[in-house]
């Protein structure tokens, strides 16, 4: 099976059957190039731009009086979402299943049998709950939540945030669910140090706020200079993800807590404090040491 990555839709050109899509391919550039359903070739070029994506795109394509500006408008549109992949590090799945080699043998199917991963529609289904239906016949009076109801409210979206992002993660490319979450904790941080420009220890702060925050059991016994220890009781964001997940086949091994786990190793190779997360089946514990 070709180990072309998509990093772009397939993008057609106008008033003719022919499109291509740009890729990664034996860690260079690569174009794609399609006639209907089917792959006619698959080229790695040095780099991303118009000159090569038209040179493998025009080289391919056999459409009589076919303008070359067709295909330079349409490799422009290619390298957009290249360069938009090459900022990023990530992309929507861009996989089409139903694209074929000369044996007739789907992209899906090649994909299917050799790695036993799900098709798109079953990853969909995978992470994507049946809701129901809640229609009303009027607005309901919305309370004033502040308190333990309101931290409740935020507990919820917390985990329901990881807990999906980490599901629909999970099945895409290699490389995808620690991305994201690396993203994440990046920006958390550096939100969390830009906000508070005067105060070197705001990171460390914040981050002992949100795990105190993960659990209404949390407490922080009394350590000797130079160190800080949390403990949670029952975690509130592990039990809820539990929930959204009975039968744990969703959530990837190590979520939620990943997450905080992440931070917690950022935050020790930015400031120089060791900070440690021990988890366990109910809560955790963090430390923070001056190394």
């Amino acid at each position: 099976m070709s180990d072309f990555y998509p990093v772009s839709p397939l993008v057609i050109i106008p008033n003719t059957s022919y499109g291509a899509q740009v890729g990664v391919m034996d860690e260079m550039w690569a174009v794609r190039v399609v006639r209907g359903k089917k792959i006619i070739a698959e080229k790695t070029i040095p780099d991303l731009i118009l000159e090569n994506i038209v040179g493998v795109a025009y080289g391919h394509i056999r459409v009589e009086g076919l303008s070359r500006h067709a295909v330079a408008t349409m490799s422009g549109r290619l390298i957009q979402f290249g360069r938009k992949y090459q900022t990023a590090g990530v992309c929507p799945n861009y996989d089409n299943p139903d694209l074929a080699y000369d044996d007739g043998v789907t992209l899906g199917e090649k994909a299917a049998a050799a790695s036993g991963s799900p098709s798109a529609a079953q990853a969909e289904e995978s992470v994507t709950a049946e809701l129901p239906d809640i229609r009303v016949g009027e607005i309901p009076e919305i309370p004033r939540t502040t308190g333990e109801a309101a931290w409740k409210s935020t507990i919820e979206t917390q985990a329901s945030l990881i807990a999906e992002i980490a599901a629909y993660s999970s099945v895409l490319p290699k490389g995808h669910l620690d991305l994201m979450f690396t993203k994440a904790a990046d920006q958390l941080i550096h939100y969390w140090v830009t906000s508070n420009p005067d105060d070197p220890t705001a990171a460390l702060k914040k981050f002992g706020a949100m795990i105190q925050s993960c659990s209404n059991e949390s407490q922080m016994p009394k350590t000797g200079t130079g160190t800080a220890t949390i403990e949670t009781g029952s975690c509130e964001i592990l039990r809820i993800c539990r929930e959204l997940d009975p039968d744990v086949n969703k959530i990837p091994v190590g979520y939620p807590c990943a997450f905080h786990e992440l931070i917690a190793k950022k935050l020790s190779e930015l400031t120089g404090v060791k900070v440690i997360v021990n988890t366990s089946s109910t809560g955790c514990i963090v430390s923070m040491n001056l190394e």
